[in-house]
């Protein structure tokens, strides 16, 4: 089975959403089984722009549940946007940082609501579900596919850690409901994909300087229940994006597909491909841009 996977390309503008039609193209040439996007197709949240992203992928017959898996991250619903491009970029990202936890949930319902209409099935985390807890799971013919909801919405975004001021917002989190719901949800003995935002290992904190940082990993004690969950579930592959790099790495045999760019010059686009086999997972990189 062949999966492309796309994470974090942050489109903000009209030049950033041409170069995702172009990776879109580069997509439907390389004709994979299934696209999985993990979070942060928007630098933030814009109701436009969402809508233009899902033309582009509609135009091309990638907006069918069969072929695509669309999942948010935390700037899909944010205000502030990410990596400042100029000077004008920097008021909004100080004084729109952090957004209402009522606010949040509010956006997660639009931006699944205009997904669901225009392909039902496309987006693997209903809004009613994640409420309740749980994921979503759909079955692709040689593996399962399931998704989880990563993204917290604190009602305190700053804490002092270690004599720094940290920034929770890039943080994530996996709920216990969450968790008990991979277990029992996936079919028996048949492998299985699981996809998420945030990456399941240790990752730094993100410093801009000696006395602010943002916290970017899952917990470590949600991260050890996250992966008792994923090898009863007989996950495979996780695919997740978050932190902006590109590789596969492995832990306890599973595989963990990578896949951040952000259009940043120094991030790059790259479309990441993966061969899954009865034996192996391979992992190719496209670099678009």
């Amino acid at each position: 089975m062949l999966i492309a996977h796309l994470s974090d390309s942050h489109i903000r503008d009209a030049a950033d959403l041409r170069a995702f039609e172009r990776q879109l193209e580069c997509i439907v040439a390389g004709a994979p089984d299934h696209l999985v996007l993990s979070g942060d197709l928007l630098d933030r949240w814009n109701p436009r722009l969402l809508r233009r992203a899902l033309d582009a992928m509609a135009a091309r017959g990638l907006l069918d549940a069969a072929r695509t898996t669309i999942i948010h991250g935390n700037h899909d619903l944010g205000s502030s946007g990410g990596h400042p491009r100029s000077r004008a970029d920097l008021p909004r990202l100080v004084l729109r940082a952090w957004d209402l936890p009522p606010v949040i949930r509010a956006r997660r319902r639009r931006f699944y609501a205009e997904i669901e209409r225009r392909a039902p099935g496309v987006s693997p985390v209903s809004v009613s579900r994640h409420d309740a807890g749980g994921g979503f799971m759909k079955d692709l013919g040689p593996v399962s596919i399931a998704a989880i909801d990563t993204i917290p919405s604190p009602w305190l975004p700053l804490r002092i850690r270690d004599g720094r001021v940290q920034g929770r917002l890039g943080a994530g989190r996996v709920r216990e409901q969450d968790l008990a719901w991979l277990r029992q949800a996936l079919p028996k003995g048949k492998p299985a994909l699981l996809v998420l935002h945030h990456y399941p290992l240790a990752v730094a904190p993100f410093r801009w300087n000696r006395r602010f940082e943002v916290a970017m990993e899952i917990p470590p004690a949600d991260r050890r229940k996250l992966w008792d969950a994923a090898r009863d579930a007989g996950v495979r592959l996780v695919l997740c994006g978050h932190v902006h790099r590109a590789r596969l790495d492995w832990h306890d045999g599973i595989a963990i597909g990578l896949q951040g760019q952000s259009g940043a010059e120094w991030a790059g686009r790259s479309i990441a491909w993966y061969r899954l086999d009865d034996a192996d997972v391979r992992m190719t990189l496209e670099r678009t841009a």
